[in-house]
């Protein structure tokens, strides 16, 4: 048996922080400033072994229930996350495993919360110095597990007008796949409470989240499109393309975001920019942009601008949803909804029959691309 299992929970907790004593002493040498990152990594990696168990034996859940106490009473989680910029990578590693699982298991993540709601600088700390390559992956992590949670995703959006998403955003966009993947994860936690199905995330939970977060976008709806739709141009990323139309698309079919969807769809400006990723070489991005692109067509009361754009070119479109709908790769739902999605647009012609006369009494000048703006088929 190894000698750590001697050691309570709370001499863990007590050596911890005497070791974050001595590291942030400016009077403290070098060699014991060194030592004692030792001795905290080592701590750190212990504690998460009574957490997750070692593979040789079962955990105790007493000594579970005596680290969380620990935790809950002391400043040491604290202290650990608001220096986890300085505090190399074995550190924020070990660190991230310990407020994963205070976060998420049934047992404990009722304190996690109490203790993260009375000090609400820890997440947008973390998301704040996520861009260092040491700490963005266990930051990323913590962010995630911790804002499934309603009662502390709301003051994560209410903080500075909901900066915290913008910023969040801003990540996405960095060059850095691995980084702005991470990032993407974090934005997907917030925006559609990992919708994965996860036992200890229920029907409750999710509906407050994404209450909260059809509130947020109500409020903060076109500064968001506007930064989101900075990913979707012809010519940007494929894979941060491909993951933008993901999201656009789970917020337009949630039903909380009834409003914000509404008013997406009847904009022009954004089927003219769905239309052009139709004809974005790339399959994936292609069936992406059609997932977006139908629920503007299956709306039954479309927008006058959005006729003027969809009629002259409905046979295009059809055209071109019969080459997507060649591909062997693509499952039978897909095929299911070209064609729901076809019989829709031959619904248009009806509007091809009233008089001219009607439409010259109406006709306004035209700011959006029509027949200029189709949808090509790919050769």
């Amino acid at each position: 048996m190894k000698k750590f299992f001697g050691k309570t929970p709370a001499d863990y907790v007590a050596s911890c922080g005497r070791c974050l004593d001595v590291i942030f002493d400016e009077k403290s040498p070098d060699d014991k400033v060194a030592r004692s990152f030792s001795k905290l990594e080592k701590n750190l990696k212990d504690m998460t072994i009574i957490l997750y168990g070692d593979g040789e034996k079962p955990v105790d859940p007493n000594k579970i229930t005596k680290l969380i106490r620990e935790f809950r009473q002391s400043n040491l989680v604290t202290r650990l996350v608001m220096n986890i910029h300085e505090l190399g990578f074995e550190v924020p590693k070990s660190l991230s495993k310990i407020l994963c699982f205070w976060l998420h298991d049934k047992s404990t993540y009722n304190d996690a919360i109490g203790y993260f709601t009375v000090n609400p600088q820890l997440i947008p700390h973390l998301i704040r110095h996520f861009e260092k390559e040491e700490v963005s992956l266990p930051s990323a992590n913590i962010v995630k597990e911790a804002l499934i949670h309603p009662q502390l995703l709301k003051p994560a959006l209410e903080e500075k007008g909901g900066a915290l998403v913008f910023k969040v955003l801003d990540y996405v966009a960095l060059k850095d796949v691995a980084f702005a993947s991470e990032a993407y994860g974090m934005l997907d936690a917030i925006i559609n409470c990992r919708l994965s199905k996860d036992q200890n995330i229920s029907a409750d939970m999710q509906k407050e989240h994404l209450k909260l977060v059809a509130k947020w976008l109500e409020k903060n709806k076109t500064a968001f499109w506007k930064k989101v739709h900075t990913f979707m141009e012809p010519n940007g990323a494929h894979l941060m393309m491909e993951q933008m139309l993901k999201l656009v698309y789970q917020i337009l079919k949630t039903h909380r975001n009834y409003y914000v969807m509404i008013d997406y769809i009847n904009d022009p400006n954004n089927l003219t920019r769905i239309m052009k990723l139709l004809r974005v070489p790339n399959k994936k991005i292609q069936v992406m942009a059609f997932n977006v692109f139908k629920i503007f067509v299956a709306n039954p009361k479309k927008e006058p601008a959005i006729v003027e754009i969809l009629l002259p070119n409905r046979e295009k479109i059809q055209n071109f949803l019969k080459s997507i709908g060649d591909d062997d790769e693509l499952d039978g739902k897909f095929e299911d909804d070209l064609e729901v999605l076809k019989e829709q647009l031959k619904e248009l012609k009806a509007l091809d029959k009233k008089p001219k006369e009607d439409n010259k009494s109406s006709e306004q000048p035209k700011s959006e691309p029509t027949k200029n703006e189709s949808v090509e088929g790919q050769k």
